[in-house]
């Protein structure tokens, strides 16, 4: 039983070591500043850390808050995010989503309110095949309701716009949710500068297939988030000499 806990321990604490960062990582590549919050359930529970009404840049372990599938706060005297519900809704709705990105990216925030949709012309846009879905609502996903139709609009893929309002992007781990997060601003990005020279060419559904295969395998995929990682402590370090 000891033992039990014991590991349960290390892992909230590995949860809250990359959940903060995570919040770091999403405000240095800019995807948030003064908004935006990450989440990630708690293994084999009901439970799950939420990042609380405080810019992602300052938020520290001990203001993590923990909640449950209703919304309920179960720990924690921080404020919570006016969206909590987007995160309950999306954990109800999807059990092998472990992690929640909410952003605000500046490229992505573009498409949001055209009629364009971003399309993978990248390897690192496969993940984005077929276009990245707009919640056509204006509202902050502040209710249960409002969390629903998102999820309703976002179904089984990676990302979702809220228009003129940001973006969501979901992961099998907190890495996974922040680095579609920074790969979908890359799409956006990279489809945006190929509008500016010609008439972009996406990627076909199977060439998005076999470059998601190639893109973010688990080696490759801890590849980049170390080397995010090491960003923002090089940049701590540096702030202390």
């Amino acid at each position: 039983m000891v033992n039990l806990k014991r590991r349960r321990g290390q892992i909230i604490a590995d949860i809250k070591n990359d959940l903060i960062s995570a919040c770091r990582i999403l405000s240095a590549e800019g995807l948030v500043k003064g908004f935006g919050h990450v989440s990630a359930r708690v293994p084999g529970s009901d439970l799950f850390l939420l990042t609380p009404r405080v810019s992602l840049a300052l938020v520290k372990q001990k203001d993590l808050l923990v909640l449950n599938l209703k919304g309920e706060i179960v720990a924690g005297n921080s404020t919570p995010p006016f969206e909590a519900p987007l995160h309950t809704a999306i954990f109800n709705a999807r059990a092998e989503v472990q992690a929640i990105a909410r952003i605000h990216a500046r490229r992505a925030s573009s498409f949001s309110v055209t009629d364009r949709k971003i399309e993978p012309v990248h390897n690192h846009g496969s993940f984005f095949t077929g276009g990245v879905p707009v919640f056509p609502k204006t509202d902050l996903i502040s209710t249960r309701q409002l969390g629903q139709e998102v999820v309703a609009a976002l179904g089984k893929r990676p990302a979702i716009l809220l228009r003129g309002n940001g973006q969501v992007t979901v992961g099998r781990s907190i890495p996974e949710a922040a680095l579609m997060a920074i790969y979908l601003e890359e799409a956006a990005d990279m489809l945006y500068g190929a509008l500016q020279i010609g008439t972009p060419i996406p990627l076909s559904s199977e060439e998005s297939s076999l470059r998601q295969e190639e893109a973010l395998p688990p080696v490759d995929l801890e590849r980049a988030w170390n080397y995010y990682k090491s960003k923002i402590t090089s940049r701590s370090t540096k702030k202390m000499e």
